[in-house]
């Protein structure tokens, strides 16, 4: 369930261990990589559209397992046999493995222009997009919490002119972080928030709010990153009943099993890094993890 690097890659993998599969997507093939413009930290490919690779990645999926994109899980119970019934929007399905791979979507601003300049100047992530600006261009990035710290130390690190904006008075960071912040002279706009995004066909500055004094004024840049959180799409896990983390994403073991016997989770929906790489890698984990389980069911065992 979901067809982007995950869930393409653990279709893969079920396939040619010999498990018939299909695989569910209400959306489209691709996820969160098939609207990136450009990804150039896939190995294997200095330079390439997302769009392309994810499709690269859903016509060799598609040679060993159906894909059906805009069929979205309508309900999922498990018989006292271990079998799964799925119903979706036009079929019924009978399964004995389910692996979840529904992504997370970035949290957005829902500011003016941040949805016209996404990929122009506009970005949710450091490591994918922060070598675009590291001849001192000026960058800001909103947030406060670990995830933009963390993403400001790095983009400092490569030669980025870099602010944080934050909409509050302290950070909720770390302060093992907020040390480093210091320590590289990193400099903060408190009580700032972003109010819109400008530029006609790439980011050129941004509108900012003081929140404590109520004035507006504009401010010159190169690029704006987002580090605000991520949203788990996770409709499907809390119908399957799988334990989630207080932030809404699955739970796994170290072989991605969740609380639910047969039911394994891969990708974005399960935290940590999220990356097009640490994807892939987890698809196919589950994957082998699950056929490894058939074979010798380690429930039997206990």
């Amino acid at each position: 369930m979901g067809a982007g690097p995950a869930g393409l890659t653990a279709a893969i993998y079920t396939a040619r261990s010999g498990m018939s599969t299909v695989v569910l997507d209400k959306a489209n093939v691709g996820g969160q990589v098939a609207i990136t413009p450009i990804v150039e930290n896939y190995p294997g490919y200095t330079r390439i559209p997302g769009k392309t690779l994810t499709d690269m990645m859903a016509q060799q999926a598609s040679q060993y397992s159906d894909i059906h994109e805009g069929e979205a899980v309508l309900e999922v119970e498990r018989s006292e046999d271990g079998i799964f019934h799925i119903r979706s929007t036009s079929n019924r399905y009978e399964a004995k493995v389910i692996i979840l791979a529904t992504g997370a979507g970035h949290t957005m601003l829902g500011v003016p222009g941040e949805k016209r300049l996404f990929g122009r100047g506009v970005s949710y992530c450091a490591t994918c997009d922060g070598y675009f600006f590291k001849d001192g261009k000026k960058v800001i990035i909103v947030g406060g919490g670990n995830t933009a710290a963390t993403e400001a130390l790095y983009l400092e690190s490569i030669g980025v002119d870099i602010t944080i904006v934050h909409r509050r008075d302290k950070m909720r960071a770390e302060e093992r972080l907020q040390q480093n912040l210091r320590e590289r002279k990193i400099p903060v706009l408190w009580d700032t928030a972003v109010e819109e995004v400008l530029g006609d066909t790439v980011v050129s500055a941004v509108r900012l709010r003081n929140l404590k004094q109520d004035e507006t004024y504009e401010m010159p840049v190169d690029g704006v990153f987002v580090a605000i959180g991520y949203d788990p799409v996770n409709e499907l896990a809390k119908k399957t009943g799988v334990d989630l983390t207080d932030e809404g994403y699955i739970k796994v073991d170290e072989r991605l099993r969740t609380s639910i016997r047969g039911i394994y989770a891969a990708g974005d929906i399960t935290g940590g890094v999220k990356q097009i790489v640490t994807a892939v890698g987890q698809g196919s984990i589950a994957a082998i993890t699950a056929f490894e389980d058939m074979m010798n069911p380690y429930w039997k065992e206990k």
